[in-house]
């Protein structure tokens, strides 16, 4: 069982789906949160945030588009 994955970070309760880029918090395909980032001249970069480094404008440069309302 080598490959095992981890439990999600946020729910607790499916297996981990990939790291959040801010905190490397495990997270499943449902807590996951995606968001593009671009940089530099046509380079767009994927990138999977947990919900509290998506709101976090120090980590994630488009948290103004996921703040609280």
């Amino acid at each position: 069982m080598a490959d095992e994955k981890e439990l999600c970070g946020t729910c607790g309760k499916r297996s981990e789906f990939v790291k959040c880029v801010g905190c490397e918090t495990p997270l499943c395909e449902q807590c996951a949160v995606f968001d593009l980032i671009g940089s530099g001249c046509g380079t767009v970069i994927p990138a999977y945030y947990c919900l509290s480094c998506v709101k976090d404008a120090s980590i994630n440069p488009n948290a103004i588009f996921y703040s609280d309302k």
